[in-house]
């Protein structure tokens, strides 16, 4: 810090000589200044002499603009009159009917929806009749069908009693003459009686047996006759099954036209909804834009008056007297080969305007001539006429302007030259007004770079080579005007590309007009349609569930008739099986009347048993016929019953299907009632709306009238209002020139007291001021080139000495209190390190001692400075030298780290351990003393252990077992221990 104060010593003495030099330049230049604020001065006079012609000016444009104000309240009464007449019109049509004649068109698609909706509704219900009609067509057939049947079934039961009757007479002859055969038979030999009574009653039981025989024969065809009238009555319940299930599905395909229909209507209709949302929304953004166009016009019109404001102030600026004789003569064309000034010839861009205007200060004035030869005509013409002076740049004598490249450095925008546009004839001109002047982004950038450059900044700050620099604010100034024609042409081109944008924005938002128009339209359509539709289904819907009913009822009726040809066919299983055992004895009984004839074969009893047989057998044939009539009989009574119990179920059928046909009847009579009733309010309506259409056409046709008579009051009225613009907008102009005017004078009145004139000071001529600015200007350049930076520079070193010599007092005291302080820390941190060491040390010889039975502690190899040296550990084992770790066994190192281990445990727990085969190298016993440590450790932690060893295992709470089975699949199991 000493060091650097002897710098800034030195520094300040160097600064001292630069300092003195400089303050004297100031003074000179102040001098300077005052001298040319009387230039100034004369220029202030001129600006308020200009200032008064102005006044005049802007009274008469006032008086015209009042007139045009008065004009435009008369238009815009009148407009508000017409307007009212439009409103009355209007609010008359509304009256009269618009809005009913909306109401009555949606009042007559409703009931032309409602009216198709009930055509639909009875072509749907005729529909039905006529399938009603079909169906009792084909129940009246099937009822001749089944009474022919039942015609058939009577006969037959007619012809098959007259069979019965004869066998019955057959049956009672042939037991007649059975009986003859039996009493011939008693009258042989009583030596046979014995054997033919034997024998008979073998013929008793063998004839016994063909009569269950036969029954059970019966029984079979009886229940074979069962079968078959259960698979008649299977097939008729399987076809009308099929039949109803048809009509099932067809029900189906005309439900599932029905809602696609619906689905399909409602997905249109979802179409339009969507569709009316987007042009609702396109609708809501186009006129936000056409909003946002209106903005943006309204601004680029303010921007293009203000713009013309500017460029006409900047028109009426004026030169000086002299310039403006040289600009007039040019005119008059007096003076041949001028081209005009600087300010004239040269284009910026705005955002450079104040810097390049201040960096060619009153050389703006200068006036560019082609040659010497016409510079000289100029000059004379001023002398003749006692002008005054003129700087002229002829363009044959200028110096050839230099190539400047743009340079890279931060903060740099350019060279001045190269931000200007102009002819490159014009360019010595344009060389001489700026030669390597640079634009810089900031007086920061300029400050950082001055010295041996001319600089200026974007806010108009002017450094000059030397040094010097000038800035401040800047009132009012002669400007570049053809920056601001530009400006003006692309505003022009603007307006007119955002008038066309909003012109084709409003035909568009007008097209969404009518496009919502039209599907809203489209979307009431679709609505009747989907009402027409969901009626159908409705019906639909209804006959289905009738077929349903049907359906359920024949399959409950085929489950129960399948359930009793399964048990038919049981019973007819037991019967066949009960013929075989009825075989078996009637072949047993047969052999046993074989042996019985042998012994009666030399008597009468053979024959005439043989004879008697014969007439049995007859007479069981004709029983047999008998009773297969009677079973024929039975089975025919049984169709005729079933018959006619299918006639009766048709015949209810019949009288449902005519209670429907009756209530689809009275439907249709009263849907056409309702229709009568809706076409009779549809007349009313409609003879309404013509009532309608024919007031509201008249009042229509006047408001067309009142509408063309507003449209030309509009545009009279824009006419005003344009003609009060350009008054406005030349008033703007006007008052832009004469705040430029008031700036120029506020400023130069500034100017002037900065430089210590007053207004009232008299202003010496112009020769003596060019002598002592000259004289003023000698004495400065033989004192440059001077330090300006001296005066501040001078007075910031000082500053600095005095701020590092407080930093030094304040560096020592600070460096004193941190010592003591790192001093204090390391005393606190050893006493920390030495309580822990000592704690952990008092557990270790405990763990230690419990592990081994022998001693160990642990030691600092320097105590005294503990943070400078290691630790050692010197244990002995029971039994055991002292010696070094390296010469222990795997079991005592193990011991010995898990004492260290266990001791900062028990000395500071952490909640959770993980030890991962820590008695490995342990015997069984030393084992068995880790794991009781381990135990009474669990007290205050948690402890993971993987472990291969018994006691260790025995040791835990839970233990979970890993074994590797086939496919190297890992299992695991667990078990609770303690």
């Amino acid at each position: 810090m000493d060091i650097i104060l002897a710098e800034v010593d030195d520094q300040l003495a160097k600064l001292r000589q630069e300092r003195d030099q400089a303050l004297k330049y100031q003074s000179l230049r102040d001098e300077k200044r005052k001298y040319e604020g009387y230039i100034l001065l004369a220029k202030l006079n001129d600006a308020k002499n200009e200032l008064d012609k102005l006044a005049n000016e802007l009274n008469d444009k006032e008086a015209k603009k009042e007139d045009f104000t008065k004009q435009l309240e008369i238009r815009k009464e009148e407009l508000r009159g017409i307007e009212g007449k439009l409103s009355d019109l209007n609010a008359l049509i509304i009256k009269k009917g618009e809005s009913e004649q909306i109401a009555l068109k949606k009042e007559i698609e409703s009931i032309r929806g409602e009216i198709s909706r009930s055509t639909g509704t009875i072509e749907l219900a005729e529909n039905e009749i006529n399938d009603i009609e079909s169906m009792k067509r084909k129940a009246f057939l099937e009822i001749d069908d089944v009474q022919g049947k039942v015609v058939g079934f009577n006969e037959k039961l007619n012809e098959e009693t007259l069979r019965k009757d004869t066998i019955s007479n057959e049956i009672g002859d042939k037991n007649t003459q059975l009986l003859v055969v039996k009493s011939k038979i008693a009258e042989v030999d009583a030596k046979f009686s014995k054997t033919r009574d034997k024998l008979t009653e073998a013929k008793l039981a063998l004839e016994t047996l063909k009569n269950e025989k036969n029954e059970l024969m019966r029984e079979e065809d009886r229940l074979l006759d069962a079968i078959r009238r259960k698979s008649s009555e299977a097939r008729d319940r399987e076809l009308e099954i099929e039949d109803a299930t048809s009509k099932m599905k067809s029900a189906d395909f005309d439900a599932g036209n029905a809602k696609s229909g619906i689905e399909e209507t409602n997905a249109k209709k979802q179409e339009l909804v969507k569709d009316t949302f987007d042009l609702e929304k396109n609708r809501v953004q186009i006129k936000s834009v056409i909003s946002d166009i209106e903005n943006s016009l309204r601004l680029f019109q303010q921007e293009y008056a203000r713009s013309e404001a500017r460029l006409k102030a900047a028109a009426e600026i004026n030169y000086s007297e002299p310039v403006e004789s040289i600009l007039r003569a040019k005119k008059n064309k007096e003076l041949p080969g001028i081209y005009g000034t600087i300010a004239e010839l040269g284009k910026v861009d705005k955002k450079y305007s104040v810097a390049l205007e201040i960096a060619a200060g009153a050389r703006m004035q200068s006036v560019v001539v082609d040659n010497d030869e016409d510079a000289a005509r100029a000059i004379n013409y001023l002398k003749e006429k006692r002008l005054g002076r003129v700087t002229f740049l002829p363009l044959n004598k200028l110096e050839a302007g230099q190539k400047l490249s743009k340079t890279e450095k931060e903060g740099i925008i350019d060279y001045a030259l190269n931000l200007v546009n102009y002819e490159s004839k014009f360019g010595p001109a344009f060389w001489y007004v700026f030669r390597d002047t640079i634009v810089s982004d900031s007086l920061t950038t300029a400050r950082r770079l001055m010295g041996g450059k001319r600089l200026v900044t974007l806010d108009g700050e002017l450094i000059e080579k030397a040094g010097a620099m000038t800035g401040g604010t800047i009132k009012s100034k002669l400007s570049f005007a053809s920056g601001e024609e530009e400006n003006i042409k692309k505003i022009a081109e603007q307006i007119s590309e955002y008038e066309g944008r909003r012109k084709a924005a409003v035909n568009k938002f007008e097209k969404f007009d009518e496009q919502l128009s039209r599907i809203k339209t489209e979307a009431a359509g679709f609505d009747n349609e989907i009402s027409k539709l969901e009626m159908q289904l409705a019906e639909i819907k209804g006959r289905g569930s009738r077929f349903a009913e049907v359906l359920e009822t024949r399959n409950k009726e085929l489950k129960e008739i399948e359930a009793a040809r399964i048990q038919i066919k049981k019973d007819m299983d037991n019967v066949e099986e009960n013929k075989r055992e009825k075989d078996a004895a009637i072949n047993t009984l047969l052999e046993e009347i074989g042996k019985i004839e042998e012994l009666l074969k030399d008597s009468q009893v053979p024959e005439l048993n043989s004879k008697a047989s014969g007439i049995e057998e007859e007479i069981q044939r004709l029983e047999g016929r008998l009773r297969d009539i009677e079973a024929g009989i039975n089975a025919v009574t049984l169709e005729r019953k079933y018959a006619e119990a299918k006639i009766d179920e048709t015949k209810e059928r019949l009288v449902e299907l005519d209670k429907k046909k009756n209530e689809h009847r009275g439907r249709i009579n009263g849907l056409r009632e309702q229709i009568k009733a809706l076409e009779s309010e549809l007349n009313v309506k409609n003879a309404r709306e013509k009532e309608l259409g024919g007031e509201l056409l008249e009042l229509q046709k006047r408001r067309e009238t009142v509408q063309k008579e507003h449209v030309a009051l509009r545009e009279r009225l824009l006419d005003v209002e344009r003609m009060q613009n350009d008054m406005e907008r030349n008033l703007l102009a006007l008052y832009s020139t004469k705040d430029a005017l008031t700036e120029q004078i506020i400023k130069l009145d500034n100017e002037i007291a900065e430089l210590g004139i007053t207004r009232e000071e008299e202003v010496p001529s112009s020769e003596s001021i060019a002598s002592r600015i000259a004289a003023l200007t000698r004495a400065m350049e033989k004192l440059e080139p001077v330090n300006m930076r001296a005066i501040d520079e001078y007075n910031e070193v000082e500053d600095r000495q005095n701020d590092l010599k407080s930093r030094r007092d304040i560096l020592f005291h600070e460096r004193e209190e941190l010592l003591l302080r790192i001093k204090k820390y390391e005393e606190l941190k050893k006493e920390a390190f030495m309580e822990t060491f000592n704690g952990v040390n008092e557990q270790f010889k405990q763990v230690f001692a419990e592990l081994s039975d022998g001693t160990g502690s642990i030691y600092l190899e320097n105590p005294d400075e503990p943070f400078t040296g290691g630790m050692t550990i010197k244990a002995q084992p029971s039994e055991k030298t002292l010696q070094r770790l390296e010469a222990m066994s795997g079991g005592e190192k193990s011991l010995t780290a898990l004492s260290l281990l266990f001791a900062i445990q028990q000395y500071r727990p952490a909640p959770f351990y993980a030890f991962d085969e820590i008695d490995m190298f342990l015997d069984g016993v030393n084992a068995e003393k880790v794991a009781k440590r381990l135990q009474k450790s669990a007290a205050n932690a948690q402890f993971i252990v993987v472990s291969l060893r018994k006691p260790m295992i025995e040791a835990a709470k839970r233990t979970l077992g890993v074994a590797m089975q086939e496919n190297n699949i890992s299992s695991i199991t667990g078990i609770k221990l303690n």
